[in-house]
């Protein structure tokens, strides 16, 4: 499997559909208009026809010092806000349910958060916003852990590099 960015005129988003309604139509009406703007950048998965089968976004943001978990508040200096990736939307095709495609997404979004966190824009962490229980589950596997009222879960990127050691 491999991991392009989205080409919207060549890659086929149409028939794509996933459990959560939201990302089935983020990535068939919406994406596009995100990446023009600059506003995310989307990576993908396609089988043998260029569909998408499975994709994820990264964009830049940045917390309030006091909106990361309070043991990492001491790495950020007290005027500062902390940088962090916003993996901010991941999703499999139905077609695809245990394929463990998404863990190789993740993995996929993590590795490269982690890379650009060291190479170009400096980044402390990656931050997701689960939309369900199952999401939560799935993200704590991997060490994520929630942000105390605010519903975001949040993986430290020293965290992030021993996964690929």
């Amino acid at each position: 499997m491999k991991v392009v960015l989205l080409e919207s005129k060549s890659h086929n988003r149409s028939n794509f559909s996933c459990e959560e309604e939201s990302l089935t139509e983020y990535i068939q009406k919406q994406v596009s208009q995100d990446v023009k703007k600059g506003l995310a950048a989307c990576f993908v998965i396609l089988n043998n026809q260029s569909e998408v089968i499975g994709y994820y976004t990264l964009t830049s943001e940045s917390l309030n010092r006091e909106s990361i978990p309070e043991k990492y508040q001491n790495k950020v200096p007290g005027n500062y806000n902390a940088p962090v990736t916003l993996l901010g939307r991941l999703a499999r095709d139905i077609s695809q349910k245990g394929t463990d495609i998404g863990e190789y997404l993740l993995m996929d979004a993590l590795h490269r958060s982690y890379i650009i966190s060291k190479e170009s824009i400096g980044s402390m962490a990656v931050v997701v916003d689960p939309l369900s229980n199952y999401a939560i589950k799935f993200y704590k596997k991997y060490g994520f852990e929630l942000i105390p009222d605010s519903g975001k879960m949040f993986i430290p990127m020293k965290t992030v590099a021993k996964l690929f050691q």
